[in-house]
């Protein structure tokens, strides 16, 4: 007899939101994770002298409305917020402007920003669909005449994507997604800017994940790489790792296409999912990067609790995204110190490009010089570094909404997937929360 009646391969967001949503219905499940450490790419460093440095800004849009701080209350879990990030700075003409300097609009202007947001606000689930097959330049060309809200609006879809080229831009999930903060505002009367961080560090957030599976029963092994998934219609998944071959009715890949590819035969799925199999191939380099710097100072950089960004950074020609986590999180790092994420979004191609990457770091640094003049006097460390894969699947068109890869092929009754590249809306790591709530729906509507 199997000995679960689930296993999920892979301890993210996902992994365990599909386990513990699933141990809470009854079922007997086991998450096998590579990592001697779960977390997957939600992970929290702890650097001598008290610092505590995540893996990325790890910062949670909508924050305590958001489908991370939902999918925590399902599993029985709340846990303490950061501070809220209170809006935007954008670099400009060598200098730092809040959001309403920076705009400047006209009369004009703020009546088709307003005409904007009435719109997104009212976006039902016909216009985003079809919006989820068009760019955000189409959109612009279609809806907007000031150049001023369309680079704002660009901004805003780097932000949420890590996307550099706005043809590579859903509108779909730009207007979802902006149109989901702008209710939420207008329901809670408070800020759009509703975006925080775990208290703590990302890990905040994953241990009390992982303590909700193991709570409810779910057994949870790591430095356990699974080697093979295979899943045959009317037989038990079998789920291969070093040590051992596990075999359960359902299994659950929670882990982002490029490593699903390694672990499922695609000649196995072609016979049973022709479609999907021919089309994971073409998806497995859709993703998001970034390059840049995580440092720590011995004073703040700068002070205003904001995010600061820019749509193209001169001399560097990418997307600025820079956080400052001990603006609003003070327990991260000594008394008076900073932790700041300065990063730059960029393609993969250009991320894995050794060349263009030092020459883009070098620019680069020598640009935020410029910006934070004391930086040099005040840096403690640096770490420079580059990121392929950061949120999943690239939110570009055609792959959002219901154009993402399913959670569920109907063709393969035992197989199921979640995480940032399948069904799921929503800024970084509320997509995985979302699609483990998608997905363990479909699990036990699909399986009783």
């Amino acid at each position: 007899m199997d000995r679960y009646d689930a296993i999920i391969a892979g301890a993210g967001i996902a992994g365990f939101g599909v386990g513990g949503l699933l141990q809470g219905k009854g079922w007997k499940t086991l998450i096998l994770e590579k990592s001697k450490t779960p977390g997957g790419r939600c992970k929290t460093f702890h650097l001598p002298g008290g610092w505590r440095v995540d893996s990325g800004t790890h910062a949670v849009d909508l924050g305590r409305h958001s489908a991370c701080a939902t999918l925590l209350k399902r599993l029985g879990k709340e846990i303490p917020w950061s501070r809220n990030i209170e809006g935007a700075m954008l670099y400009d003409e060598g200098q730092w402007k809040l959001l309403p300097e920076y705009l400047n609009l006209t009369t004009s202007d703020d009546r088709e920003l307003a005409h904007l947001e009435a719109w997104m606000r009212a976006a039902d689930e016909a216009e985003l669909d079809a919006l989820d097959r068009v760019s955000l330049n189409e959109l612009i060309r279609r809806k907007i005449a000031s150049p001023r809200i369309a680079e704002f609006l660009k901004t805003i879809a780097m932000c949420q994507t890590t996307l550099t080229d706005a043809d590579h831009i859903s509108a779909g999930e730009v207007v979802a997604i902006y149109g989901e903060a702008l209710r939420l505002s207008e329901k809670e009367g408070e800020s759009l800017a509703q975006v925080r961080m775990p208290l703590g560090g990302i890990e905040t957030m994953m241990q009390a994940m992982a303590a909700a599976y193991t709570e409810r029963g779910g057994t949870l092994l790591t430095g356990a790489p699974v080697r093979r998934v295979s899943v045959q219609p009317g037989k038990s998944a079998e789920i291969v790792t070093d040590a051992e071959t596990y075999r359960a009715p359902v299994a659950v890949v929670a882990m982002p296409i490029w490593n699903m590819m390694k672990i499922l035969s695609m000649d196995e799925m072609a016979r049973y999912a022709p479609a999907w199999a021919e089309r994971m191939p073409t998806l497995e380099r859709e993703t998001s990067a970034s390059m840049g710097f995580t440092i720590g100072t011995k004073a703040p950089l700068f002070t205003a609790p904001y995010y600061l960004s820019a749509w193209r950074l001169p001399n560097v020609g990418l997307p600025l995204q820079i956080l400052g986590h001990t603006l609003f999180d003070d327990t991260i790092a000594p008394a008076n110190h900073m932790i700041a994420f300065i990063g730059a979004c960029c393609t993969p191609a250009q991320a894995s490009d050794k060349a263009f990457r030092e020459k883009t770091l070098a620019a680069f640094w020598e640009l935020v010089k410029g910006m934070f003049p004391n930086v040099e006097q005040d840096l403690l460390w640096r770490q420079d570094g580059f990121y392929v894969g950061i949120d999943g699947l690239g939110r570009s068109p055609g792959m959002t909404g219901r154009y993402r890869p399913p959670v569920h092929l109907p063709e393969v009754p035992g197989l199921y997937f979640a995480g940032d590249c399948y069904t799921g809306r929503g800024v970084g790591m509320n997509t995985a929360a979302n699609s483990a709530m998608i997905c363990a729906e479909e699990i036990l509507k699909s399986r009783g």
